[in-house]
C-alpha cells in the first residue's frame, strides 16, 4: 500500500456557494497552507484536501482519506463550515482509525467544548497553528502543547495558551504548490485582472469591533521584502495577475506599506492588486505610493453611518475622517469598496437609512452590505446569547445574510426590506451604473455585473437544482456528531482571551 502520509490538512466545504454567496470569493486556505509548507519543510510528508475549491463529495474525500493513510489529519474550521466539519471528521476515523484529529481556526478555538463533544476530534489548537502542529506531529504528549485543548476522558482539558511568534518571516510561503489554481475566483467587483490570489502581510489586528473575531488580537507584520519576494513567485511560477491583500489592517503599519509600495514598484511585477484599509489608517503618501505600485482599489469597513450604532459596536472613527479618506483614495485614482452592515444591536429604520444615507454621501464606488452576525468568539456573540436573543446555532445560517439575533425594536422582515431597498436606492442612482460601466474590462466583468444585478437588485437568488453533489454536507444536524456527554461547560468566551490570555475554563 505504500508509505502513509504524515499530515493531511482538509478545507471542508462552504455548502452555501449557491445564493447570493455567488457573488463572494472562493481562494486559497491561506491558514492551512502556511501550516502545511512549515511542516514540510521540517521534512514531514504533507498534502492539502481543499474539499470546498475542487468541490468534492463524501466518496471523494473518503477514496482520497484511504489511499494517503495520514497518521495526522488537520480540519480548519470557519463557523458555517463547522457543521461539515464534524462530519469529516468521523469520516476520517472511519477511513484512518489510528489517525489524530487536530481541528483550528476560529470557529473551533471559540468553541473548543463543543468540537470535543465528537469522538472524532482528538483536540483543539487555538490560535497559530505552526508551532502547535509541530509539537503534536513530532509526538509531542497534549498535555504538553501550548494552545490546545484536549479530551481528557469526559473533562476538556485547556493548556496555557502559545507565546505568540511576532517574527512571521521565519516561516516559508504558503504551500501554493499543493493545490490547483485554477479552482479559485475572486469576489465580485473585486478584481481588475485574472488570475487572482490572496495574501497576508499581517496577523491580528488592534481594533475593538464586537462583530469581529480578530478584534484586541495582537498585530504583526512580515517583512515588505518578503511580501514582494511572495508576489514574485505568484506570478512568476503561477501566473498570478491580481493580488487581494485580505489583512484586517493592512494600513496600521504605515512604514511597513511604504517600504512594500517602494519595493513592488521598484519590481515592476506586472500585478493589480486591492487591500483592506482602516478610515484612520490611511494619508495622501500612502494613497500615492499603493497607486504606484499597482494598487487600484480599497476596500474600508465603515459598517454605520449612525454614531450610535458606531458606538454600539466599538467602531468609532469620527465621519468626517472618512470623508477624507475617501477624497484621497478618490485624488490618487483608487477605487474605494465600501463595506457595511445593517441590523446591529439597537439597529432601527432610521439608523439603518443614516447608514445608506451615509454611504450615498462619502459617494463610494461600491456599496458591500451585510446583515450582522454574531460570530463565536465576538463581543457580539456574547451578547445576543446571554440575553436569549440568539434565533438558533445552526452554523449553516452564519454567513451574513440571515438575521440571527431577535431585537424587540426590530424586525428581520425590516431587515430584509431595507436591504433590498438600500442596494436599489445606491445602484440604480445614474452614477453608479455609469461607474459599473466603465469598470467593465473583460467578459468575466460583464458576467459578475449580470449576477450582482440579478441577485442584488431583482432579489432572484439561485438554490441550484437538478442534482446536487454537495447534497452529501448539506442540512446535517451538529447534534447527531456529539457522542461525547462531556462534563465540561460551555463558557462564553473573546477569541483574543483564548489566543493571548491566560485561559479561564
Amino acid at each position: 500500500m505504500g508509505e502513509r502520509l504524515d499530515v493531511l490538512f482538509i478545507y471542508p466545504p462552504w455548502p452555501v456557494l449557491d445564493d447570493r454567496a455567488i457573488l463572494q470569493n472562493s481562494l486559497p486556505p491561506l491558514g492551512i497552507l502556511s501550516i502545511a509548507a512549515y511542516l514540510e519543510s521540517l521534512g514531514h510528508t504533507v498534502a492539502v484536501c481543499d474539499v470546498h475549491g475542487e468541490k468534492l463529495d463524501e466518496t471523494e474525500v473518503c477514496e482520497r482519506l484511504r489511499r494517503l493513510r495520514p497518521r495526522f489529519v488537520g480540519i480548519s474550521v470557519l463557523t458555517n463550515m463547522s457543521i461539515p466539519a464534524q462530519k469529516i471528521a468521523r469520516l476520517v476515523k472511519r477511513e484512518v482509525p489510528d489517525c489524530t484529529v487536530v481541528v483550528g481556526g476560529v470557529h473551533a478555538e471559540a468553541m473548543p467544548e463543543r468540537m470535543l463533544k465528537n469522538s472524532a476530534i482528538d483536540c483543539v489548537c487555538r490560535g497559530d497553528g505552526e508551532e502547535v502542529m509541530r509539537e503534536v506531529v513530532e509526538g509531542r504528549p497534549l498535555a504538553q502543547v501550548d494552545g490546545l485543548s484536549w479530551r481528557d476522558g469526559t473533562t476538556v482539558r485547556h493548556n496555557p495558551p502559545r507565546l505568540l511568534n511576532m517574527e512571521l518571516d521565519r516561516y516559508p510561503f504558503p504551500a501554493y504548490h499543493m493545490v490547483d489554481f485554477k479552482n479559485y475566483f475572486p469576489a465580485v467587483g473585486s478584481y481588475r485582472n485574472l488570475p487572482a490570489i490572496n495574501m497576508l502581510m499581517t496577523r491580528g489586528c488592534p481594533g475593538k469591533c464586537s462583530f469581529c473575531n480578530s478584534a484586541r488580537t495582537t498585530l504583526r507584520a512580515r517583512g515588505p521584502a518578503r511580501v514582494v519576494e511572495q508576489i514574485r513567485l505568484l506570478r512568476e511560477t503561477y501566473g498570478i495577475r491580481q493580488i487581494q491583500f485580505y489583512d484586517d489592517t493592512f494600513t496600521v503599519f504605515k512604514k511597513h506599506v511604504l517600504d512594500f509600495c517602494a519595493l513592488l514598484a521598484e519590481a515592476d511585477l506586472g500585478i493589480t492588486w486591492t487591500a483592506y484599509i482602516r478610515g484612520d489608517c490611511f494619508s495622501e503618501d500612502m494613497a500615492a505610493a499603493m497607486k504606484k505600485a499597482g494598487c487600484h482599489q480599497v476596500l474600508m469597513g465603515i459598517e454605520t453611518g449612525n454614531e450610535q450604532v458606531a458606538a454600539r459596536i466599538g467602531k468609532t472613527i469620527d465621519r468626517e475622517r472618512y470623508k477624507e479618506t475617501v477624497r484621497i483614495a478618490h485624488q490618487h485614482g483608487l477605487e474605494v469598496r465600501g463595506s457595511f452592515i445593517i441590523g446591529n444591536m439597537d439597529e432601527t429604520w432610521q439608523s439603518m437609512t443614516d447608514t445608506l444615507d451615509f454611504a450615498i454621501d462619502l459617494d463610494v464606488d461600491l456599496f458591500q452590505l451585510n446583515i450582522s452576525t454574531p460570530y463565536p468568539g465576538t463581543a457580539l456573540f456574547n451578547e445576543a446569547a446571554e440575553k436569549g436573543w440568539l434565533k438558533h446555532r445552526d452554523w449553516y445560517a452564519y454567513g451574513q445574510g440571515e438575521v440571527l439575533v431577535e431585537q424587540p425594536q426590530i424586525t428581520a422582515a425590516e431587515i430584509f426590506a431595507f436591504e433590498r431597498h438600500a442596494f436599489r436606492r445606491f445602484y440604480l442612482r445614474p452614477v453608479s451604473v455609469l461607474r459599473m460601466l466603465k469598470r467593465i474590462a473583460s467578459f468575466r466583468h460583464i458576467r459578475d455585473l449580470v449576477v450582482a444585478t440579478t441577485v442584488l437588485l431583482l432579489g432572484k437568488h439561485k438554490k441550484g437544482g437538478g442534482e446536487d453533489k454537495w447534497a452529501c454536507w448539506k442540512d446535517l444536524r451538529e447534534e447527531d456528531f456529539f457522542d461525547v456527554a462531556l462534563d465540561t461547560a460551555e463558557p462564553l468566551r473573546m477569541t483574543y482571551q483564548l489566543r493571548q490570555e491566560k485561559f479561564i475554563a
